[in-house]
């Protein structure tokens, strides 16, 4: 008989976690699986993946993200109705197994959700993709270089400071019994596993209140059949303006303080212009109109095609994030035989080796400059193969998503059904 699998996500193969849950699900078909992906917002599904969309009334998400959210920090505490709707329909499909990604984006209720999964019995994966499991309400901790996860989180930094991604925005302080909500949803469900994109972000969690759920890390995988070293980079060139000056590429969804946007501008005015070109992939018009001179702003795209053109294009890709669980940029570049200069902290510097690249001190602004500097000197030929072979053979998706087959399978095997 074949097996079902469940996926649910925020979104349905759109933005990078959306991505990579509707490719782990291709892969299990691929398998024998019978795969469906749940959403809650936008999707953009193939032909033939089974979508299931998640009811979301308007009056449900207003009062979750503006009153429970943003207003009681109670992320993942409203839409009560919604999500015993949503249990009527799992109940129904009667999958074999469950893969959780993204769910904290004030469609689920978290206690009713996960008390269903506690008395279904139905193995459940969970890739984690950010930190928001271990915390009592942010995703992201180590730009405010907060340790309040590892005791509870009683004295919050983020909390009523009108934080940009919309995260503890409210004054009320219930972040401690959030986490402890949280912490006895996920460890009470016997027959859970977390799965962490990096080595990094696994040992955050193994020493987390949810430490004691087991743990893997599958690294994320890219698409080597779309990235890939791109002819015509040229045209590209000659179109931005660029010329024979060196290209130094940043990357991210939403451009931010703790993504590196002002160390960017810093960059800018620590390089010569007449040598080097930085150009920013992902900005709003907003931020493009706000851009120092000597910096090329380019929207957010969802062609990967064209993103593997402007990574072909580079000299170098760059991150000067402050938190990152895996650098995905990192790899689709290492793909198309860029190199990379990385600031040194949480999961960035497991992808760099000597071959293929360098890393830094975070925020130092004339290491970084000088260490592009030595990598452009050097040639992005030096580079190139060996960043090649580090992606095909570390990140490729096919690769990296069949381990996730063999977790399935794993905890589908007899000894483990209790």
């Amino acid at each position: 008989m074949t097996k079902k699998l469940l996926i649910i996500n925020t979104y349905g193969n759109l933005w990078s976690t959306g991505r990579i849950a509707a490719e782990i699900g291709e892969v299990a078909e691929a398998c024998g699986w019978q795969s469906y992906f749940a959403y809650a917002r936008e999707a953009d599904l193939k032909e033939g993946m089974r979508g299931i969309k998640i009811t979301r009334s308007w009056i449900s998400y207003i009062i979750h993200t503006y009153l429970f959210s943003r207003i009681l920090n109670l992320k993942g505490f409203g839409s009560w109705f919604d999500t015993y709707l949503f249990i009527r329909k799992i109940k129904r499909l009667s999958p074999d197994l469950i893969h959780l990604h993204n769910i904290h984006q004030n469609f689920l209720n978290i206690p009713l959700f996960f008390s269903f999964l506690k008395k279904a019995n139905i193995p459940v994966v969970w890739t984690l993709h950010d930190c928001w499991v271990m915390t009592g309400g942010c995703t992201h901790f180590s730009y405010n270089k907060c340790e309040q996860w590892r005791r509870g989180c009683h004295q919050c930094p983020r909390c009523g400071n009108n934080d940009v991604d919309g995260e503890l925005k409210g004054v009320f302080r219930t972040m401690p019994w959030v986490l402890r909500v949280k912490s006895d949803c996920f460890t009470t469900v016997p027959r859970l596993t977390f799965v962490a994109v990096s080595e990094w972000l696994a040992s955050m969690i193994k020493s987390s209140a949810v430490g004691d759920v087991p743990i893997q890390v599958i690294p994320n995988g890219i698409d080597t059949s779309v990235f890939y070293p791109r002819e015509g980079v040229s045209t590209l060139r000659a179109r931005y303006g660029w010329g024979n000056r060196f290209v130094i590429v940043g990357l991210a969804s939403y451009w931010r303080e703790y993504k590196g946007l002002h160390d960017f501008y810093k960059l800018r005015a620590a390089l010569p212009i007449e040598r080097f070109v930085i150009v920013m992939v992902g900005l709003s018009p907003q931020q493009i109109n706000d851009l120092p001179s000597g910096i090329t702003g380019i929207e957010t795209t969802r062609n990967a095609g064209e993103l593997a053109l402007v990574y072909s294009a580079a000299d170098v890709v760059v991150s000067l994030s402050y938190q990152e669980t895996f650098g995905l940029t990192i790899a689709e570049g290492f793909a198309c035989g860029t190199p990379a200069v990385v600031y040194d902290n949480t999961a960035l510097p497991e992808l760099i080796t000597p071959e293929t690249g360098k890393t830094v001190e975070p925020g130092n602004i004339e290491k970084m400059a000088k260490a592009i500097s030595e990598v452009c000197m050097k040639g992005k030929s030096f580079y190139t193969q060996a960043c090649v072979n580090r992606a095909r053979m570390c990140y490729d998706k096919v690769h990296q998503y069949r381990k996730y087959i063999d977790v399935y399978e794993q905890m589908l095997a007899p000894e483990n059904y209790l």
